[in-house]
């Protein structure tokens, strides 16, 4: 049944209750979307706050209305987001994060707003990254990026109002929910997608650009060469899959198969341990095809239980061989109405943002690192000149 909307002024001041037109449509995603959609006959203010109690496990959530259209003579519709959106409204100056845990880099990026440090299940590993001018959504993602895991609101509710608000960091949401997808000709109602991704079986990972010390041993602001882990990998600076480079390896031009080579940058990493863990794991998404799967959730075997980040078995008998995947759920769209909700599930080999982000992410400070060091050398050139030749 479509949950009670409990609405509540921007300064969580009680409305009353905002009656909804037909379902109400919650889509969450990992490391992104999580909004609720409905129509209703007298729209809310922009900035207003909806609390609801989820139907299927008794979960408060809390959303802030941030658009309405109200069309003359027609029922207004109301998209809203996860009040964790509020996060941009407050501003991170400057935080210089060394050596620190997840918990305490989560504090500082929370720091300046109201809400609270909850659960930490994120690798317990000290590091470390610089929050400088960003808001505090866009430095709580930051969070996620270096030390790991996968940030969720929590709301507490007490006589009727929201008491408290926490973020919660676990290593990874879901678990592993027993359910199984059968994706073959005869299926209806499901979308498969490969996406464009490349497949590499093996990967360079580089680390933080070694910074350029003048004759005095003064740092110029410059970058060299990047950390590597060839010194504790047998000099190789790569690590690679050999099962996976049998399945989608290239020809090495003599009947076998070599590796498929690509590289990933951590541009704040400075340990060569560090680094070659983090290469470990950008290999694991990286060496086969990514593919996603939309269905209904009537298609999935024991699907009613699927939640948000939850692990399900998938057998893709379209494929010869057929393919056997662990899938993981990185979508789920409910239209929550009269009757049993209508359900549907995106459900991905790999997560859907994580890896293309943070190699975009990397790419960009790659190119400011290089920059810096071309600047710097041209700066030393100058200098070998002599001002008579200015």
């Amino acid at each position: 049944m479509a949950p009670t909307l409990y609405l509540f002024d921007r300064f969580d001041g009680r409305l009353g209750i905002l009656p909804a037109v037909g379902a109400v449509t919650h889509t969450e995603e990992i490391g992104g979307e999580d909004t609720v959609e409905f129509d209703c006959l007298a729209a809310p203010e922009k900035g207003e706050r909806l609390l609801w109690r989820d139907p299927a496990d008794g979960v408060w959530r809390e959303h802030v209305v941030v658009r309405t259209d109200e069309p003359l003579g027609a029922p207004a519709h109301v998209y809203a987001e996860s009040s964790l959106c509020e996060l941009l409204g407050d501003f991170v100056e400057e935080a210089q994060l060394v050596g620190k845990t997840a918990s305490e880099a989560l504090a500082a990026a929370l720091a300046p707003t109201r809400w609270a440090v909850g659960e930490v299940g994120a690798p317990a590993y000290e590091h470390g990254c610089l929050l400088y001018h960003v808001n505090a959504l866009a430095a709580l993602r930051r969070i996620e990026e270096v030390w790991g895991g996968e940030a969720e609101a929590v709301v507490s509710v007490e006589d009727g109002r929201v008491s408290a608000r926490t973020v919660n960091l676990p290593a990874r949401r879901g678990a592993w929910s027993g359910a199984r997808f059968s994706y073959g000709k005869t299926l209806a109602a499901c979308t498969r997608t490969v996406l464009e991704d490349e497949v590499f079986t093996a990967l360079y990972g580089y680390g933080k650009g070694l910074p350029i010390y003048d004759e005095q041993g003064v740092p110029t602001g410059g970058y060299t060469r990047r950390l590597t882990f060839g010194s504790i990998n047998g000099g190789a600076n790569w690590v690679g899959d050999d099962e996976a480079r049998l399945e989608w390896g290239r020809p090495d031009g003599a009947g076998g198969k070599a590796h498929r080579f690509g590289h990933v940058i951590f541009p704040d990493c400075d340990d060569p341990y560090l680094l070659r863990s983090l290469t470990i794991r950008a290999l694991a998404s990286a060496c086969a095809p990514k593919v996603s799967y939309e269905v209904d959730v009537a298609a999935v075997e024991g699907g009613a239980g699927v939640r948000l980040g939850d692990d399900v078995a998938v057998v893709d008998s379209s494929r010869t061989p057929e393919w056997h995947l662990r899938a993981r759920c990185v979508r789920r769209v409910r239209e929550l109405g009269e009757g049993a909700p209508a359900v549907r599930l995106t459900l991905g080999t790999v997560e859907r943002t994580t890896w293309a982000a943070s190699a975009d992410v990397a790419a960009r400070v790659a190119e400011v690192e290089e920059t810096a060091a071309a600047a710097s050398d041209t700066v030393a050139s100058y200098e070998d000149l002599g001002s008579e030749e200015f």
